[in-house]
């Protein structure tokens, strides 16, 4: 699951390129963009891998590397698709500001 998880942020970094490419595409992004945070949300919720490491410390435990592909991948996508939001109701164009 972290190779899809990491396919998964491939496909999604491509579709941010054909945005910049052309603007008209702000909307489709949008909706591929919550498409693949709910992906990713359904491949962590039935991830069946070892989700914390071997020794853990007390009082916590780690995520294995594998999960924590997993679940950095979800905050990264969701911080993007949060910043499409804000570019679609024009609160704010960071994400695709020009330099």
């Amino acid at each position: 699951m972290p190779l899809i998880a990491i396919l998964i942020d491939f496909i999604g970094l491509f579709f941010y390129y054909i945005q910049i490419q052309n603007p008209a595409f702000y909307l489709a992004g949008l909706i591929i963009q919550s498409a693949i945070v709910c992906v990713l949300f359904i491949l962590a919720f039935t991830y069946h891998g070892k989700k914390y490491a071997w020794t853990p410390p007390i009082g916590y435990r780690y995520f294995s590397i594998r999960f924590s592909i997993l679940v950095i991948s979800i905050l990264i996508n969701g911080i993007v698709l949060f910043l499409y939001i804000l570019n679609y109701f024009g609160i704010n164009d960071l994400i695709f500001s020009q330099i």
